[in-house]
């Protein structure tokens, strides 16, 4: 009885708090082939979600999708399309990211806006965020070890619940040079969620109706493009709590003839556990009618828990 009923109910009630939602996976398989690091940057589809003052730099149409398959576990689906806008210097951006199952889903909507001043851009981005879980079937022949009235109070305890909320962003992209590049993310300056919960059976109770909001984050970022052919990338993410890590990263990107792309990059938590990662990418950018492009990037990323890959399509005109 222990087993099942306050097994399965701790590791519901876990679902529906925030630590465990709606994590950074790392979107974008071009920011990931370069050590997840691209606030410094932000020039392509993925400007939305990493730093939306870069949204300032795009001047033709963009659409983009990705699917992580994270961990052998969870599957994302990530979509980006920017827009640029009828003033200079000025575009918007509108991202989709959902994944899970009926046991947690969660799916999250950026739309963002950037323009630029002189050297300086700035950018802001305003997100809706949804979840659900509990919704799955339980199996009772997968407990036949318990008895049926040991499984019925374990079924009973089953939570399920929604939630929903909001995030804004806040982005910089300083520009001193052309080729060299600062930047600033303010990821869920304010970003508040209420989640709701409940148990499938009436001799239990869950946390209920709860207000819980997603933890802000900073990074700040940097960009030098060397040559036409070669750039690099690094940004810092500061812990913003004691509970949270410093994490350092670093990416370079090469363009060989023409259009072929190849990156690589790490990212480096500040702290005594065994958790850096490190990546390669590639891309191919092919010109297939007038200003017509269609790109296509791999990301491999070797991480202690379990090595990953990314594969993204984006068409540009």
């Amino acid at each position: 009885m222990m087993v099942l009923g306050l097994g399965y109910s701790v590791q519901a009630q876990e679902l529906s708090k925030i630590p465990g939602s709606f994590v950074d996976v790392g979107f974008g398989t071009r920011p990931v082939g370069m050590g997840f690091a691209f606030v410094g940057l932000a020039d392509d589809e993925n400007s939305p979600y990493w730093n939306p003052a870069g949204l300032s730099q795009i001047n033709e149409y963009k659409a983009g999708f990705a699917q992580i398959d994270q961990l052998g576990l969870i599957t994302y689906n990530y979509a980006s399309v920017l827009v640029p806008l009828p003033f200079k210097n000025q575009a918007a951006g509108l991202t989709v990211i959902s994944s899970g199952d009926d046991a947690m889903s969660e799916l999250s909507i950026h739309a963002a806006y950037g323009m630029r001043f002189k050297f300086v851009s700035i950018g802001a981005g305003f997100k809706y965020r949804s979840a659900s879980f509990g919704n799955n079937s339980l199996n009772r022949d997968d407990y036949i070890v318990f008895d049926d009235a040991e499984i019925d109070a374990g079924f009973g305890q089953q939570i399920y619940g929604d939630a929903n909320g909001f995030g804004f962003d806040l982005g910089l992209l300083f520009h001193p040079y052309e080729s060299i590049k600062f930047g600033v993310m303010i990821r869920d300056a304010m970003a508040p969620m209420n989640w709701n919960s409940q148990t499938r059976g009436s001799d239990y109770q869950a946390r209920g109706t709860y207000d819980e909001g997603m933890p802000m984050e900073v990074i700040i970022g940097s960009s030098a493009k060397i040559s036409n052919n070669f750039l690099v990338v690094a940004d810092f993410q500061p812990a913003m709590s004691d509970e949270r890590t410093n994490y350092a990263r670093v990416g370079v990107e090469g363009r060989l003839v023409n259009i072929l792309m190849l990156r690589a990059g790490t990212e480096q938590g500040i702290n005594d556990l065994d958790d850096e990662k490190y990546t390669l990418g590639t891309g191919l950018d092919v010109t297939i009618k007038d200003k017509i492009r269609l790109q296509s990037d791999f990301a491999y990323v070797i991480d202690p828990i379990q090595n990953s890959q990314r594969i993204s399509f984006t068409i540009s005109f």
